[in-house]
């Protein structure tokens, strides 16, 4: 990832879709844990999320 954010500040829109990963119904949590752990990454860097 650059270390120099681009953007001040996200909004960010997840769907069901987004957090489905392999299965084709519910949460799947290695997803989940994917899509926190990128979004801790961004925020860590000065990203207001």
């Amino acid at each position: 990832m650059n270390k120099t954010p681009v953007y001040k500040r996200v909004l960010l829109k997840l769907s069901g879709e987004a957090l489905l990963g392999r299965l084709r119904h519910g949460i799947d949590a290695e997803m989940c844990a994917s899509l926190a752990q990128e979004i801790r990454e961004i925020h860590e860097a000065g990203v207001e999320v």
